[in-house]
Parts: C-alpha cells; structure tokens; sequence
C-alpha cells in the first residue's frame, strides 16, 4: 500500500516540478548592453541594465537568457544556438551635467529600494511573487548602486532595439531621464518603460 502511494505522489509531483522548469514561450535573448558613456564603472552600468530588464521581461509568458557574446553577429549566432526567439540589444548612456551631495545620494537610494520592495508584491500565485522578489531584489541592488552616484541633473538615455530570429526589427527607440535630486534612480523607470515596449511588441507579433 505504501509504495502504492509514493509512485502516486511521484507521479503528481514530477510533471509539476518539469512544467515549473519550463520556458516561457517567447524567450527573448539579451545581448550585453554597450556603454557609451558612464559615470564609474562601465561594467557595472551594463550589469545593472541586465538585471533591470531582466526582471521585468521575466513572467508567465516571457522569459529572458542573458548573452555573453558582444558582437552582433556572435550575439546573433549564440542567440540561435540558444533557440531565442527575439535578441534584445541595448545601448546605455549616463552623462553628468552638476555635481551633488552625498545626503541626497542616500535619500535617492532609500526611495529607490523602497519602489523595488512594493513591486515585489505584485504576483499572480507564490511562485510568481518569489520569482519577482528574487528578480526585483538583484535588479533593486544593481539600480541602487547605480543611483549612489547620480546626481541633480545628470542624465541617462537607454536605446533598445528589439530583433526577431530573422532580423526584422520589432520595436526600437532611445527614451531618457534627468535626475532632479541627487541619488535618483534613473535605470530602474528606463527600463521599465523600455520592458513594456519589448513586451507589447512581443504580445502583437504573429505567433509561429
């Protein structure tokens, strides 16, 4: 009788546990953001623009694979290799126009980790809202450490440009934000706004 239970459970919960591992269905491959221009650390500002997107382009029917290659046509072919369906590139810029101070900085970066707290909360089922806490929290540091040392005024443009597998270009545009305090976050709305653009695009193209 025991044994008759436990391959009983085992056969609920392996399906369960296979379709929880799945991909969602239009998984969208991002190839590293190219910094033209950064306050620190150009590295950094390419890793915090991945977790961002990241984080809001992942959900029940989106899913993102971060790229190492930089080429294009090496991103390109890992993107095929990888069976993505879309390859999003994105080009960062963050330019100083004053200088600021420190308090500020720490009060931006405060505010910040508080909207990421709040967005964690949005969730359909448990696993949604661990998945987004997860997400949210690597993309809330990365964006806080970004914002550490934004300044008033100083400025940040991300450019997207969202491709399908046959190169045909989805969407694309170049949005921008200036800081009108010290340690604001200017990644976190850029992203967001870029995300929901990717998204949309995504939703209206023809299913294959």
């Amino acid at each position: 009788m025991t044994s008759r239970i436990v391959v009983a459970l085992l056969s609920v919960a392996v399906p369960a546990a296979a379709g929880a591992q799945e991909k969602p269905g239009a998984q969208i491959c991002l190839a590293p953001t190219r910094v033209e221009g950064s306050i620190g650390d150009a590295a950094k500002v390419s890793d915090a623009v991945r977790e961002s997107l990241t984080s809001f382009l992942t959900g029940p029917s989106l899913g993102v694979s971060a790229l190492s290659a930089r080429l294009e046509s090496q991103v390109r072919e890992e993107a095929v290799n990888a069976k993505c369906r879309y390859v999003l590139f994105t080009v960062a810029k963050h330019q100083r126009k004053q200088g600021g101070g420190l308090l500020g900085r720490a009060a931006g970066g405060a505010v910040q980790q508080g909207a990421w707290r709040a967005a964690g909360e949005i969730g359909g089922s448990e696993v949604g809202r661990i998945a987004t806490h997860a997400a949210a929290g690597a993309a809330g540091a990365a964006a806080s450490d970004l914002a550490y040392n934004t300044r008033s005024r100083d400025e940040m443009g991300l450019s997207y440009r969202l491709e399908s597998a046959d190169r045909k270009v989805q969407t694309e545009k170049t949005v921008k934000r200036k800081a009108s305090s010290d340690g604001e976050d200017l990644l976190t709305p850029l992203a967001q706004q870029a995300a929901e653009a990717v998204a949309a695009a995504v939703a209206a193209a023809p299913k294959s």
